[in-house]
């Protein structure tokens, strides 16, 4: 009985605060040749309806093709947040982090219009520092689950699911640090130029290990694909 009770205090305790928010982001490829490729993405996240800052991300990274299906990559993270996690905060404050990064993908082609994507992913979180310059705080590993599925030569379904895992001497509590889950439509314009809007839901713990943040999120995306080795060449 007293175990009972413990379990039904420890529930009751879990706080879990729903949020809407605005990502909008620009997704750059660039082709070098065959094998390379570099990308950039640009994105702002703001609360909805407030309208305030929450997030700001950009992100570079050197990929390479390696055996069939398979793809590895380096890059880095400059990430601005704006605490504490409030869309109607009047007082706040700015914290960057920078985050060096690591990542192996696979691609499998189920069917003629269907395919599975795996992306696992390791970031090395550097945060900034109330006396100035940046200390390392953890590594946050990550891994998606994406499915894919062309309903014409210009129009793309994708659905997708996405574990985040806080590993580290300082982490204590939130070992699990989220879940992330969507569908999008995209939308392929031209060869160089796509669009992409969809619903992602974002379920975070948060420090305590019994509070979670529930982020409703919609998300438009606009994707540019640039082939350098064609316009280099002689």
């Amino acid at each position: 009985m007293t175990a009972c009770i413990s379990c039904q205090s420890a529930y009751a305790q879990k706080q879990v605060d729903t949020q809407h928010l605005v990502w909008t982001r620009y997704s750059l490829k660039a082709a070098l040749n065959e094998r390379y490729h570099l990308r950039q993405e640009i994105e702002n996240r703001v609360y909805w309806p407030t309208w305030q800052q929450h997030q700001f991300v950009v992100r570079t990274f050197a990929e390479r093709k390696l055996s069939e299906g398979w793809g590895s990559g380096l890059g880095f993270t400059y990430f601005r947040q704006t605490l504490p996690h409030a869309p109607d905060a009047e007082n706040y404050t700015v914290r960057t982090e920078l985050r060096p990064q690591l990542e192996v993908s696979y691609s499998q082609r189920l069917r003629e219009k269907l395919s599975l994507h795996h992306r696992y992913w390791t970031e090395f979180r550097f945060f900034e520092q109330a006396g100035g310059g940046f200390a390392y705080g953890h590594n946050r590993t990550r891994y998606k689950l994406e499915v894919r599925y062309a309903v014409s030569g210009r129009t793309t379904l994708l659905a997708f699911d996405e574990i985040h895992l806080n590993i580290g001497r300082q982490v204590a509590l939130n070992i699990f640090d989220q879940n992330r889950y969507g569908a999008s439509v995209k939308y392929q314009a031209s060869p160089a130029l796509g669009a992409e809007l969809g619903y992602l839901n974002w379920y975070q713990q948060r420090a305590s290990g019994t509070d979670f943040y529930n982020r409703h999120i919609l998300r438009a995306t606009l994707h540019h694909f640039i082939n350098l080795k064609k316009a280099t060449s002689p």
